[in-house]
């Protein structure tokens, strides 16, 4: 008699140690799935960065056809309205950015502050980068624009700047930029090579940093000749042709490489 109860005290206590057994298995699958499908909710989906590159809005010098480089002058009213319009198109194509990057020069400020604060982003921060500068003109700085087209245009070989375009096609902002170079007496002025290197490694850098980040829009707001000379040999598709104010090149960047998907696109602003 004994012994069948100490039997039966047994088997109980091992049926009881194999239901908590069973418990504490399933209680690690729950917590072990919870923690799973926490990390998955906090993982940010990798996006593309995608580029907006504009050129900024239009001012005094552009007004008075003085020529500016690394020399500044204000947004005109104008400027200030198409910079404004670019922004109430990007709101109202639903483009939001993750970042905005901006030339040194205060008319490049200027520019991405009215767009920013028109597309309803004003809280984002604006970096700065003299690599995104305009190419500095030299002695040609303030001057008029025609004096200037002409100078470099007899240094080449034409009678005028439309004979030297037409040669040039699209060539014309690397090889003019490389004669404005050795036209100026001050030493000052960039020749096209340090332009593009500039250019591409900020533009480079930037993509880098925010793809780092998860991805996503960014605007970046330069200047017509240095854009120019950047895109020079980012796209079979280049053709050198003058960028309007405020006029949208869309660059993605994806796996290391670049992707220009259109140049000087001028829709939002229309």
């Amino acid at each position: 008699m004994e012994n069948r109860k100490i039997r039966w005290i047994l088997i109980v206590g091992v049926l009881l140690f194999l239901v908590g057994c069973s418990s504490g298995q399933k209680e690690t699958s729950k917590d072990e799935s919870d923690q799973t499908s926490t990390v998955a909710k906090n993982e940010k989906k990798q996006e593309p960065v995608t580029i907006y590159l504009t050129r900024h809005g239009k001012t005094l010098f552009n007004t008075m056809e003085r020529t500016q480089g690394w020399s500044d002058t204000p947004l005109t009213k104008e400027g200030i309205e198409v910079a404004e319009k670019l922004g109430q198109g990007l709101k109202e194509n639903d483009v939001t950015f993750v970042a905005a990057y901006a030339s040194d020069l205060t008319r490049a400020k200027e520019t991405a502050g009215y767009i920013l604060e028109s597309s309803g982003q004003s809280e984002i921060y604006l970096n700065e980068s003299k690599n995104l500068r305009e190419a500095c003109y030299g002695k040609f700085e303030g001057g008029i624009n025609d004096e200037m087209l002409q100078a470099f245009s007899e240094h080449l070989g034409y009678a005028s700047y439309d004979d030297f375009a037409k040669a040039a096609g699209n060539k014309s902002w690397e090889l003019s930029a490389d004669a404005v170079k050795e036209l100026d007496i001050y030493e000052m002025a960039e020749d096209a090579q340090t332009i593009k290197t500039r250019m591409q490694e900020q533009l480079k850098k930037i993509a880098i940093d925010v793809e780092a980040k998860g991805g996503g829009n960014v605007l970046v707001v330069s200047h017509g000749m240095s854009i120019n000379i950047m895109l020079s040999d980012m796209t079979p598709a280049y053709t050198g042709k003058p960028l309007k104010n405020a006029s949208i090149t869309k660059i993605v960047y994806e796996d290391g490489e670049f992707t220009v998907e259109s140049i000087g696109d001028t829709s939002l602003i229309d």
